[in-house]
């Protein structure tokens, strides 16, 4: 069997990795690009800096991709962009914590009825998040983009598009567009939804499942970026989703949390359990789902931390000896509670909610002149963590839940951040565990030279 190439679109990062058929990693690379955030809420990026971060990794790589024979592709989602025929991108990809339709979420939820969508497509729609009001977004605010476009995609439709001419989508990046048919799970698309959103069907890619064949790359592409014009692409899915694959997260009530630009905690379930308060994806694993409960900002506010109150350190003294430091004088207090009585609150919605029709803005409540940075910054963590644990205490009354939590993201490496989640998030066993949404791409790749049709119950 020949290589399999992963390519891992994330927020800010594109990574390519080629694998074995065994799925040794062999090789990778990435390259950064920038997410345009503006008008008090609005988060895009250029589809074009995707390719050319794509092109750039190839070229980098290009003696040893010859021998690649499968292309598969885990994606930010949505990355919602309005394309025409030929899959050119009329516009910025809509990120998942854009702010700009929260109008038209709104409006949407009350003409279709928040109890259907839960029912069937087991989410609400909101900004961002769910392309639908992207979608609307775009039919209200830019007719002259509306009049052009062929296909809305998310990120692996418009790189699958480019890649071979031919459209497709997957359940695990639709799950939650408010237009997908989630809790069944049929490739099918909400007929209702559809058409009291007035959105003709033609107007969205035919679904596939993540680990099939979309077509052989295109031969001009193949040359741009030195791949044989034999490799097949494969539709891909989400990123989280193929990152909890990569970490065998395929039975009822394990838990897991992501801590990357967002903290992201889920759930396996054997069926879809829905609330106003989470998201729910399918996962690519036939018969099971896993909850969504995402703070936009996880990693990012540490980030955003730094470079606001601590700009006088580098990055990696801020992370592996100031954090660290903040939070084993914290953990090792002789009096913590007294201590955990001084820390201010923290409010944690620096780029909104995603589970919030309104725009929710982070603060800090109980500053006095005598709270020092240290304390602000327990402040964000606490704020984090407590806010995850409110969906972990939702769930625990739907189904059973598991005692381990598998963390993940380079926010689990923060040195004692596993004592601060128990205290503030659950009392859990926390186990580190290096998932990897570039090798849960790669894991479609096996899957597709297997000849699976439907994957296995477990990886």
């Amino acid at each position: 069997m020949e290589d399999i190439l992963a390519i891992d679109v994330g927020t800010t990062l594109l990574k390519v990795g080629i694998f074995s058929p065994d799925l040794e990693e062999k090789l990778t690379t990435s390259r950064r690009y920038q997410v345009n955030l503006y008008d008090q809420g609005k988060a895009d990026v250029q589809p074009e800096e995707w390719w050319l971060a794509l092109k750039s990794c190839c070229a980098e790589l290009r003696e040893h991709l010859p021998g690649v024979g499968v292309i598969s592709l885990s994606v930010t989602t949505p990355g919602l962009v309005p394309m025409d025929e030929d899959g050119l991108a009329l516009g910025p990809a809509i990120l998942f914590f854009d702010g700009r339709s929260r109008y038209q979420a709104k409006a949407i939820r009350e003409r279709v009825g928040e109890e259907f969508f839960l029912n069937h497509a087991c989410n609400l729609p909101v900004s961002g998040g769910s392309s639908l009001a992207s979608i609307l977004w775009i039919r209200e605010n830019q007719p002259e983009i509306w009049d052009k476009v062929a296909k809305f995609g998310h990120t692996n439709t418009y790189l699958v598009k480019r890649l071979t001419g031919h459209w497709a989508i997957d359940p695990s990046t639709t799950s939650i567009t408010g237009l997908y048919n989630s809790a069944c799970n049929d490739l099918t698309w909400n007929e209702e939804v559809l058409f009291a959103a007035e959105i003709p069907e033609r107007f969205l890619p035919p679904l596939v499942h993540s680990h099939n064949a979309v077509g052989e790359i295109l031969p001009s592409v193949a040359e741009e970026l030195h791949l044989s014009p034999k490799a097949i692409v494969l539709c891909g899915g989400n990123d989280a989703v193929l990152g909890s694959l990569s970490g065998d997260i395929v039975e009822t009530g394990v838990i897991s949390n992501i801590n990357g630009t967002c903290e992201i905690t889920t759930v396996c379930v054997d069926h879809p359990v829905c609330s106003p308060n989470f998201n729910v994806r399918c996962h690519v694993i036939p018969g099971l789902w896993l909850t969504f409960f995402i703070l936009n900002t996880g990693g990012s506010a540490l980030e955003w931390f730094h470079q606001t109150f601590c700009k006088d350190m580098t990055r990696e003294q801020f992370f592996n000896e100031f954090a660290p430091s903040a939070i084993k004088n914290f953990i090792n207090s002789p009096d913590i509670d007294a201590l955990e009585q001084e820390i201010p609150v923290y409010i944690p919605f620096l780029q909104g909610s995603r589970y919030s029709l309104d725009l929710l803005t982070a603060g800090f409540q109980g500053l006095t002149l005598e709270t020092t940075r240290e304390q602000l910054l327990l402040s964000v963590i606490k704020g984090n963590e407590t806010y995850h644990a409110i969906h972990i205490k939702e769930l625990s009354g739907m189904i059973k839940m598991g005692s381990r939590v598998l963390m993940t993201g380079g926010g689990a490496k923060i040195e004692g951040i596993v004592e601060v989640k128990k205290r503030w998030m659950g009392d859990f066993e926390y186990v580190f565990q290096n998932q990897s949404s570039l090798r849960g791409a790669a894991m479609l790749g096996q899957y597709y030279q297997r000849g699976y049709i439907n994957l296995p119950p477990t990886t």
